[in-house]
């Protein structure tokens, strides 16, 4: 819009200005009945002339050129016998002498009337002899209220064309300035960026528009990203770290025990066996890490297959049924029908297998968890319902980050490593899906996971 607002005036102000530059616009007149005031200068130079008793033209502007001097009017003389002949005493410039001379020789007047021009009125004619010779006596003089064409007309020619040069170039200035201004500041914001402050970002997006403030908001949300990713990678390798300190430090110490000559063959083998479940421990959480890697990447693509997702849920629910058994819970399972989509197998399994593992591994003994399956809108749901103590509601958002847990000590007495419920989000979010929790209205949470139905 402002790119058309300036072309436009740019238009129309070039349109203007060479109007005010050619000679059409200086010619431009209109006629109209000479006032008593005017027709009294007229007939009163008529008679000084005549008083003058010139023999010609020549003789009257060469022995009068005081009187002509002194009087306000300027002197046109047209011969009567030759139109085209036109005489004047004026100290207009050349130009505007020419413009008026053509007018006159050009016009066929008879009675006495005013024409205005845009920088002079002239007043004719009065028919009188000169010598042997008839001519129509013309009077003009300059207009004294000047209008911006008067102006422009009495400018050298160099500062009319450099005005309007120098009014289009301050007017584009401002209209780059102001285009750049959003730029420059994303410019800036993207050096920083560059430079490892993952801090910065574009202000003042408010105050611009269009695609500009698109591209302002695109880089924030890049930014910030950006900035997700920078935490959640230092979080991860921070939490890798601390994972891994504790069961090597236990393995160091059983090692040490065990190696021990003091220690007994018993007591040395339980010992060792501790060292083979810490190595397990270690194994299983490289495989986590590994496996949270792959799905992390943005190069990991779903092995899209034809599933049968109740099949597959039941047969999770059989295998977590054992360790279930243990705490004498009950898993139910409310599938109304048998549902086949197109899934990875693979992540899928992995996705519910964490959850519900989850969802045992947190739930009271004698407790009952709640499997649900079922269709609408053109999606899966997935419903898992524990009978657990649920968890605050300002960390339902955080289950799924890499290691977290809500006892901050990283008590261990549950097991695992943290990473469960965060390869479930990759896993569901490769299908196009998503995943989050809520607690129960009575008791306990609910994993709710959604994906994309395909017959």
């Amino acid at each position: 819009m402002w790119f058309w607002l300036i072309a436009i005036t740019s238009i129309i102000s070039t349109r203007f200005i060479s109007q005010k530059l050619s000679n059409d616009s200086i010619t431009e007149v209109v006629v109209q009945a000479s006032k008593h005031d005017e027709l009294y200068q007229l007939h009163k130079i008529a008679k000084r002339i005549k008083r003058s008793k010139a023999n010609d033209v020549e003789d009257l502007f060469t022995n009068q050129q005081a009187m002509l001097a002194r009087s306000p009017f300027n002197i046109w003389l047209k011969s009567v016998d030759d139109a085209s002949k036109v005489i004047s005493y004026s100290p207009l410039p050349i130009k505007l002498q020419r413009v008026l001379t053509d007018y006159l020789s050009q016009s066929s007047l008879t009675k006495p009337q005013t024409s205005l021009f845009s920088h002079t009125q002239i007043v004719g004619p009065i028919v009188m002899n000169i010598g042997e010779q008839s001519y129509q006596l013309f009077i003009s003089r300059k207009i004294h209220n000047r209008n911006i064409g008067q102006i422009v007309q009495s400018l050298p020619y160099w500062v009319r064309i450099l005005t309007p040069t120098l009014i289009s170039f301050l007017l584009c200035l401002l209209l780059a300035h102001s285009f750049s201004k959003p730029i420059r500041l994303i410019k800036k914001a993207t050096t920083k960026l560059g430079q490892g402050d993952f801090d910065t970002r574009v202000e003042g997006i408010s105050q611009l528009g269009g695609e500009l403030k698109q591209l302002a908001n695109s880089f924030n949300e890049m930014a910030e990203q950006l900035q997700q990713n920078q935490s959640a990678q230092r979080r991860l390798l921070g939490d890798v770290s601390h994972e891994l300190r504790s069961p090597m430090t236990r393995l160091q110490m059983a090692l040490g025990l065990a190696q021990q000559e003091s220690t007994s063959p018993a007591a040395r083998e339980q010992y060792l066996q501790r060292c083979q479940r810490e190595i397990g421990r270690l194994d299983q959480m490289i495989e986590n890490v590994l496996a949270l890697s792959r799905l992390e990447n943005t190069l990991q693509k779903a092995n899209y297959e034809q599933v049968n997702i109740t099949s597959l849920i039941q047969s999770i629910i059989n295998d977590e049924q054992f360790v279930a058994n243990k705490k004498l819970i009950k898993i139910g399972f409310n599938s109304p029908n048998n549902i086949s989509t197109l899934a990875d197998q693979n992540l899928l399994t992995s996705a519910i297998s964490n959850v519900l593992s989850n969802a045992v591994k947190y739930s009271p003994e004698q407790s009952t968890i709640e499997v649900t399956l079922l269709i609408k809108a053109r999606q899966i749901t997935l419903t898992i319902s524990d009978s657990g103590d649920g968890v605050p509601e300002q960390t339902l958002t955080e289950l799924f980050t890499p290691f977290y847990r809500l006892n901050l000590a990283r008590d261990r007495a549950t097991g695992g490593t943290g990473l469960g419920l965060a390869i479930a989000k990759q896993a569901i979010i490769a299908h196009k899906g998503e995943i989050f929790a809520k607690n129960n209205a009575t008791k306990g949470l609910s994993v709710i996971i959604r994906i994309p139905y395909f017959e």
